[in-house]
């Protein structure tokens, strides 16, 4: 199906590249993954190679510049796809970590990162959402933002219990989509920093 904007037909696609992030036509974010994955999967080449000219603390640079740098471009978006898909992603990041360090396929990864001090997927893309809220809870983030969440002190003027325990409503989806939205995540992972 085409659209005619102004004179202009626009063709439906598949999925197309805008600034760095490949979004397919619905948003399962697998196109993203596969070319992260690509790019991950060049980098063990690379590392694999130099891991026995370098020390570990250069071999930790070139991961940064190599793998890294892919994982954190724009992951407060994709981070909340699939589970499938980000297990390959996941699955090539510690195989990289157990390059590194010269450990065997079978080696505990956890233990690999808390070594190199290094986090892994999921803990940088909680990291991202936390520092995300805490933008949003500061009003550093454009003004469209602020439809996205909805603060308890805005609903409730008297103290219960859950104004008291929260600070922002966690809002209820049925759909898997929409619980893994900012708002859904976001707040879960803001609320959950009080516990620590």
């Amino acid at each position: 199906m085409n659209m005619n904007i102004n004179n202009h037909i626009i063709s439906k696609v598949d999925n197309v590249k805008y600034l760095g992030v490949v979004l397919d036509n619905k948003l399962s974010w697998s196109s993203h993954m596969a070319q992260v994955k690509k790019q991950i999967s060049k980098a063990c080449g690379a590392l694999s190679r130099l891991g026995h000219y370098l020390p570990i603390n250069s071999l930790i640079t070139v991961y940064y510049s190599l793998v890294f740098s892919h994982l954190q471009y724009a992951i407060s978006t994709w981070g909340s796809a699939s589970a499938y898909l980000l297990k390959t992603i996941k699955t090539i990041q510690n195989k990289v970590i157990k390059l590194i360090t010269f450990s065997s396929y079978r080696s505990n990864a956890e233990k690999l990162y808390a070594q190199l001090k290094l986090l892994n997927l999921n803990d940088f893309y909680k990291l991202q959402i936390a520092k995300l809220m805490h933008q949003f809870k500061h009003g550093c983030l454009p003004s469209v933002f602020n439809y996205l969440l909805t603060k308890l002190d805005n609903i409730y003027s008297y103290n219960t219990r859950q104004k008291t325990s929260q600070e922002y409503i966690v809002p209820r989806k049925r759909l898997a989509p929409a619980q893994k939205s900012l708002a859904s995540i976001g707040v879960k992972i803001w609320e959950s920093l009080d516990q620590i």
